[in-house]
């Protein structure tokens, strides 16, 4: 740039021909270009991409979709190329919104029938109201899908111990999902579901499978010198399996919000890195971001792709690919563009409570964490630490309540306590299972010491938490103590300004407007058909295969302690789970079930009719029949389930 009066070789004095002068122009302008895309735009771009995934009306494959992507790319590419960065989201809600409408269409599009052939698992089987429940992907006339199956009988029994990613031989019948069944199955990919009559296994699947696998069942194998309780915890912590969990610890666990621990998510990918420094610190930026990039696929297979898991992945991935290019990003870039991607590669994300719940706990994070830990007090690895769990609390707080209607106010609490552990325990455990599953039980017992100490710690704050009795923090609790915290603000203020009397007062009629909130939500009775309590002085509980954690959250809803009788209907193996863990949790008087209960409860077998306090109780067939002397509706008040 040279001065107005300057031909192109002028003097020394100006500034564009003095090489050493040249500083003193201002840079150039440059509009294209991810990396001059400020934060703000692609924070933009990522709530743009939810919007339009979340929009999507089902189109037709061959019909209008592909109009929507081409424009998306086109605006997107002209607003990354220029200055009009408005053009960035708009274009990315209509690339979403065609992405999603693609996946739709092609979920809509399924057909019902018979089919035998070969697939692949997609989910590791687990016991679900008496069936084996098996996720599979299948191609079936042309199209390949994804499909939930129920397996009973024999071919419950083949596919029992089968895993993610094997090859197996199924013959099914497949169904298209139900409109009311689409919100549960399709953020999943599932298509529908199925009815597996018969099944003979292939092979292992994929090397990527088989290694995983072979990791899993080291950490299983090294287990075995644990606790059941603690054996099944570290399975949780390690590679988020939650299906060996017995249900008493379920229950804590969901009672307290601790249920992310046994799920995986980003903190685990970021201690697996943390583990593997070490090995990457001496690799050329190239070399790492290949060895992070297979790393992070193997760990994704171990956790079986998880949502928060492919989150933390990608986010992962972008950083390291930033240092390699020498581009330095912000964690609030990094996440958005994570979630740009991955919603546009997969849109059916957004509908994934586990996605969800991971982008807000991560943004809480990235926003919080720091001004939190300014106001605590202790060493900064702890500050940090408790600040952490305190914004991922709050961030993930809208997302419960609108998802689950209520958070449990113990989970506070008990994820400060419990939460520091959680990530010491997953490297530990996964160090220490591998070596000892390697070495044997001998080596294993003593490597598991600290695991037995840390899964206690654990498994004792969401024990002590789920004793407690905390109420939940459900919307109407959440505006009452917004309402609080208003008023006392208020009636500070009205104290120095406007005198005692004035500012006590104010402070009196908030606190009774308060209560007049709160105390109008009161919490039903939850109703269903596996639990029912037909009468509660003495105190009979009626079980009918439930879920038996869900069975106890139910109990400690009613305010139920003590059981007088609990009748088991049926000798099922959730009939018998559910006597367990409600016996595990609840002192009772006598258990009345059919003949072969089995399981460790002292029990009485039902075989001719028994009457308790105004009811009969006799055995028809395999289950028992009960009937009260209680008024019907009386009845149906005390039911749920």
């Amino acid at each position: 740039m040279h001065s107005s009066r300057c031909p192109g070789s002028g003097p020394p004095s100006c500034p564009g021909c003095d090489p050493m002068r040249q500083s003193e122009l201002p840079a150039p302008r440059r509009f294209g270009g991810l990396s001059a895309v400020a934060d703000r735009w692609l924070v933009a771009g990522a709530i743009a991409t939810a919007a339009g995934a979340l929009s999507a009306p089902p189109v037709s494959w061959r019909g209008t979709w592909w109009w929507g992507a081409a424009l998306g790319i086109g605006l997107g590419a002209v607003g990354i190329a220029s200055r009009a960065r408005v053009l960035i989201p708009a274009g990315l809600v209509l690339l979403a919104a065609a992405a999603m409408g693609a996946q739709l269409s092609q979920l809509s599009a399924v057909t019902g029938g018979d089919f035998e052939g070969e697939v692949q698992l997609v989910g590791d089987p687990r016991w679900r109201s008496g069936a084996l429940v098996v996720l599979f992907s299948a191609t079936i006339d042309g199209a390949q899908h994804r499909w939930e199956g129920r397996a009973r009988g024999p071919a419950a029994w083949q596919l029992e111990d089968a895993a993610m990613g094997e090859r197996w031989r199924l013959g099914v019948t497949v169904e298209p999902a139900e409109p009311a069944d689409r919100p549960f199955l399709w953020p999943r990919h599932l298509a529908g579901t199925a009815q597996i009559r018969t099944a003979y296994r292939v092979d292992g699947g994929s090397a990527p499978f088989r290694i995983a696998n072979s990791l899993r069942g080291l950490v299983e194998a090294s287990g075995e010198s644990l606790s059941q309780r603690d054996a099944a915890l570290l399975a949780g912590f390690v590679y988020g399996d939650d299906r060996g969990q017995l249900p008493e610890v379920v229950h804590d666990f969901r009672a307290t919000s601790l249920t992310h621990l046994l799920a995986v998510s980003g903190s685990n990918v970021a201690f697996v890195l943390l583990l593997f420094a070490p090995l990457l610190a001496g690799l050329r930026p190239w070399a790492r971001l290949v060895a992070v990039a297979a790393l992070l696929v193997q760990f994704a297979v171990l956790t079986r792709g998880e949502p928060s898991v492919l989150r933390a992945c990608v986010l992962a991935a972008l950083a390291v690919g930033a240092h390699a290019v020498g581009r330095r990003a912000s964690a609030t870039r990094l996440l958005a563009l994570a979630i740009i991607v991955l919603l546009l590669v997969d849109p059916l994300l957004v509908r994934s409570v586990g996605f969800q719940l991971s982008v807000a706990a991560t943004a809480a994070i990235v926003i919080g964490a720091r001004p939190i830990s300014r106001l605590l007090w202790g060493p900064p690895w702890l500050r940090l630490a408790l600040a952490a769990t305190l914004s991922a609390q709050a961030g993930v707080l809208p997302v419960q309540l609108a998802v689950f209607g209520s958070l449990p106010l113990v989970s506070i609490p008990a994820n400060v306590l419990a939460g520091p552990v959680a990530g010491p325990a997953m490297v530990w455990g996964l160090v220490g299972g591998l070596t000892g599953g390697l070495t044997g039980d001998a080596v294993a017992s003593v490597l598991h010491l600290p695991t037995k100490l840390m899964m206690g710690w654990v498994a004792g704050v969401a024990r002590w938490g789920a004793s407690l009795g905390w109420p939940q923090i459900e919307a109407a609790e959440l505006t009452a103590g917004a309402a609080v915290v208003g008023c006392c603000v208020a009636g500070g203020f009205l104290l120095r300004n406007l005198g005692a009397v004035a500012g006590s007062a104010a402070v009196v009629a908030a606190g009774v407007g308060v209560w007049i909130v709160a105390g109008s939500h009161q919490q039903p009775l939850p109703l269903g058909p596996h639990l029912a309590v037909p009468r509660i002085d003495p105190v009979i509980v009626v079980v009918d295969r439930p879920d038996p954690s869900r069975a106890l959250g139910q109990l400690a809803a009613a305010g139920i302690d003590r059981i007088d009788v609990l009748v088991a209907r049926s000798a099922s193996r959730s009939g018998r789970e559910a006597v367990r863990a409600v016996h595990a949790r609840h002192d009772i008087g006598q258990v009345l079930a059919p003949a072969g209960l089995g399981g460790r409860v002292t029990y009485e077998a039902v075989t001719e009719p028994v009457r308790v306090a105004g009811l009969t109780v006799e055995p028809a067939a395999e289950r028992l029949h009960v009937s009260t002397e209680v008024a019907s509706n009386e009845w149906q008040a005390a039911r749920f389930g």
